[in-house]
């Protein structure tokens, strides 16, 4: 780990990046207390709000294919970190007077708004930060600096729930969603300061005939014809879709009362979510210092079909206690799932190609997440099924998922 943090430039990535994690999952939790103190059915307004961050990648994920291997990708980060910053203002500015009382309710279409154009933004940046990885590093370096920037976000993330849930709680809403944009605007001087030799890109020389509508189909075909990276971008969209339906079924079961959850607050919620963020540093930990086996092509498939299993174990526990043990294997098993990904994609996609082939991914991920998102805001029958219900049969279809993909590759071979 320490060798590639030597490194100025992806250092400065990695504290922007962590500092990013926390700012999210404290706005998050404070929009979460918001829906619980207004009255609000949890369950449905945090699936509307996902489906918010998640529609844009759908919708602009083709824009991003064609014209994000055009720009300089420092450049979109410090861009896009300052627009996501003033996102958030408008968000704090639009809650402040249901806060403080002066009104008793306001409608959320205008949150939702805002976290809509957060998410459209993000659809430029996320993808620009993964393909701009190799320009800081050497291919060895890759596994290492992917294990440590997803196993510290994700740490970071889960953490930064655990304070957003007291911090929402007991300083108030506010305090939670304004730290967001401070956390932008931190991001912000962090990537301004990292020094680096402009990138190839697919403008000017290399720019193609057909213009951006050239771009895109160029980028789609390269996917298409890569052995190595299109199994493992549609890899990536199945288990965005189980984190999808997850993130909203456990958000119901832990704030339900029994029997069909655990009848937890924000606070305790954000607490018990901590207990994943230890799994994660943990079994992202084990990957780092693995060599053979943390590269083996085996690896994602059966990572899936253990977290399709857990989930099953999850939806039968009732105490927070234990439901805490087995949140800590769920994060083990679950979060290093994109490291071996990631890596593999930055290691075998051509320099020009990177960024569209991570927006190809961010497109489809997006597209799962909002048909999973959907169903369970937009149909009756997840909002009357228990969500603990929903997480044993997500646990259940998970591993059939998994068996039908190796049983159907297998017949291909």
């Amino acid at each position: 780990m320490r060798d590639v943090l030597r490194h100025p430039g992806f250092r400065r990535l990695w504290i922007a990046a962590v500092v990013l994690a926390i700012g999210d999952a404290l706005m998050r939790m404070g929009l979460i207390e918001f829906f619980r103190a207004n009255d609000y059915d949890v369950a449905t307004e945090t699936a509307k709000m996902l489906f918010a961050v998640s529609l844009p990648g759908l919708l602009l994920g083709p824009v991003a294919i064609a014209y994000l291997d055009r720009w300089q990708r420092r450049s979109v980060l410090m861009i896009s970190d300052a627009l996501r910053a003033l996102t958030v203002v408008v968000i704090a500015t639009w809650l402040l007077p249901v806060v403080t009382g002066r009104v008793e309710s306001r409608g959320l279409m205008a949150v939702y708004v805002m976290i809509f154009l957060n998410g459209s933004i993000s659809t430029f940046y996320l993808p620009a930060r993964a393909a701009m990885l190799p320009n800081l590093l050497a291919p060895k370096q890759f596994i290492l600096a992917n294990t440590l920037l997803t196993a510290t976000v994700a740490v970071a993330n889960v953490g930064g729930s655990g304070l957003g849930g007291f911090v929402a709680e007991k300083m108030g809403v506010e305090w939670a969603v304004t730290a967001n944009a401070l956390a932008y605007v931190v991001s912000v001087a962090m990537v301004a300061a990292i020094r680096m030799e402009p990138h190839t890109t697919t403008s000017g020389e290399n720019a193609h005939p057909e213009g951006g509508w050239g771009e895109f189909r160029t980028g789609l075909k390269y996917l298409w014809e890569h052995k190595i990276a299109l199994p493992l971008v549609l890899l990536t969209a199945v288990f965005a879709f189980v984190g999808a339906v997850f993130m909203v079924a456990f958000t119901g079961y832990a704030m339900a009362d029994a029997p069909h959850g655990l009848g937890l607050r924000t606070g305790g919620f954000g607490y018990l979510l901590v207990a994943f963020g230890v799994g994660s540093g943990l079994g992202m930990a084990a990957v780092g210092r693995a060599k053979k086996w943390a590269r083996a092509a085996w690896l994602p498939s059966a990572q899936l079909a253990v977290v399709g299993a857990i989930l099953m174990w999850l939806s039968r526990t009732a105490n927070p206690w234990l439901a805490a043990v087995v949140l800590v294997a769920l994060g083990a098993v679950a979060a290093p799932l994109m490291i071996p990904i990631d890596s593999k994609l930055q290691e075998q996609v051509d320099e020009k190609r990177r960024g569209a082939v991570f927006a190809t991914r961010g497109m489809l991920t997006s597209a799962t997440m909002c048909v999973a998102l959907w169903l369970q805001f937009g149909t009756a029958f997840f909002r009357e099924t228990p969500s603990s219900s929903i997480l044993w049969w997500l646990g259940v279809g998970t591993i059939g998922v998994v068996l039908l993909t190796a049983f159907t590759l297998r017949r291909n071979d």
